[in-house]
């Protein structure tokens, strides 16, 4: 690309603009005299390449540019798509500098079309004004965040004239995108299938007959209060649940234990010999040589050392039990949670959807009118695809009710 010479101190505003020029890469140019424009944008680096583009000088196209619309062009066309790039084998190459970057460069390279369409009237403004409303269209489009990127831009302009400007653009690339897709992060996380709900439920998804009892899981792994280091290691290894209810003889539910804290517990052999325990819906935990269920025992370690190893728990595989101790008995009535969120079988879905989405939660256990526990209720069970697939097997079935009848 061509040497372009150093803007002169005439034609420089502000200490600021002066600033600048330091910034400025004159690779095989005149370091005196002149610098690389292209270079500039490709070599001082993502921050520095945004501070030239908002704040350089450019006084259209009778005065002093400091970057042509050709260098802008052969810098916005490669650079977007070597981000898109980058950004889709998964390399932390980072994606708000990337938009703002694009974005500031398509702003200022329009401004300049504005500029040479006007002539010398001056109707428009400087094209680093332009620059800031390109990097928060971009940014805006591929993030869908209005008033959160509105109050970021604001703060780095330090000007409250740019209020309205910005909030239109941000609106109108937010507008403009749904039309078309989703954001950025929310196709990402649908493509790694994580159980991420709406924010509303739409009402043809959840209609009034369709119950948590048609789409909970009903092969649920239950826990009894007191129970044998072999059962768990085998069943923790056998199965990837996250979430175990605790019941009673006759399926009354007690509580939830989750796992990380099931294999904390073993990993840091907090079970104790003993004879065979006899339970019964009353005490829970009857002994042979006691007439009654012996009271709830202090916890072996502490729910401090509990969470301790926060978030490195155990891994089930990891631990090593053998011999004698897998006749061992662990007591997990000190350590479950007791009093956990539940719902009735026959609860409507958008009722179920209303509490994971207010209360954060990730299970649910689901139980009759007898609290005896039926099935457990996740995250997966209520995403869009699963509840549009038993709302279809609903209306399939009233359809084959209604045609028996009409027989």
């Amino acid at each position: 690309t061509k040497c372009t010479p150093l803007p002169r101190d005439d034609d420089l505003d502000s200490q600021q603009e002066r600033d600048l020029l330091q910034s400025l890469v004159p690779m095989y140019c005149d370091p005196e005299t002149e610098y690389n424009e292209v270079a500039t944008l490709w070599l001082s680096g993502g921050e520095a390449a945004i501070r030239q583009l908002f704040h350089s000088p450019d006084r259209g196209i009778n005065g002093a540019s400091t970057f042509s619309s050709g260098a802008l062009f052969l810098f916005f066309l490669p650079y977007t798509i070597m981000a898109c790039i980058n950004y889709g084998v998964a390399v932390p190459s980072g994606l708000f500098v990337p938009s703002l970057l694009s974005g500031a460069a398509f702003g200022r390279l329009f401004g300049h079309l504005l500029h040479k369409l006007d002539g010398e009237s001056g109707t428009f403004a400087d094209s680093g004004t332009f620059a800031l409303i390109g990097a928060a269209s971009v940014l805006g489009g591929m993030a869908r965040m209005t008033i959160s990127l509105t109050v970021i831009l604001l703060e780095a302009t330090g000007d409250m004239q740019y209020l309205l400007p910005l909030m239109l653009s941000l609106l109108s690339a937010r507008w403009m995108g749904n039309i078309f897709n989703h954001g950025l992060y929310d196709i990402h996380i649908h493509l790694k299938n994580m159980p991420m709900l709406e924010p509303e439920l739409e009402a043809e998804l959840a209609p009034y007959h369709l119950t948590v009892e048609k789409i909970m899981s009903k092969d649920v792994e239950c826990l009894r209060p007191f129970e044998k280091v072999r059962i768990l290691m085998e069943l923790l290894r056998d199965c990837d649940f996250e979430c175990f209810p605790v019941v009673d003889p006759s399926g009354l539910l007690c509580g939830t234990m989750l796992r990380k804290h099931l294999t904390t517990l073993l990993h840091q052999r907090a079970y104790v010999p003993g004879p065979t325990p006899k339970i019964d819906s009353e005490s829970f935990i009857k002994r042979d040589d006691e007439s009654s269920g012996p009271p709830i025992s202090p916890p072996i370690i502490t729910y401090e050392i509990l969470e301790s190893v926060y978030p490195n728990y155990p891994s089930i595989h990891d631990i090593n039990i053998s011999g004698e101790e897998l006749d061992y008995w662990l007591d997990l009535r000190p350590y479950l949670n007791s009093t956990p969120y539940n719902i009735q079988s026959r609860a409507s879905v958008h009722r179920a959807y209303v509490m994971f989405r207010t209360m954060g939660l990730r299970h649910l256990p689901v139980v009759d009118n007898k609290m005896c526990v039926v099935g457990v209720l996740t995250r997966k069970n209520l995403l869009r695809q699963n509840l549009e697939y038993h709302t279809l097997q609903e209306e399939e079935a009233d359809l084959d009710d209604d045609e028996r009848d009409s027989v």
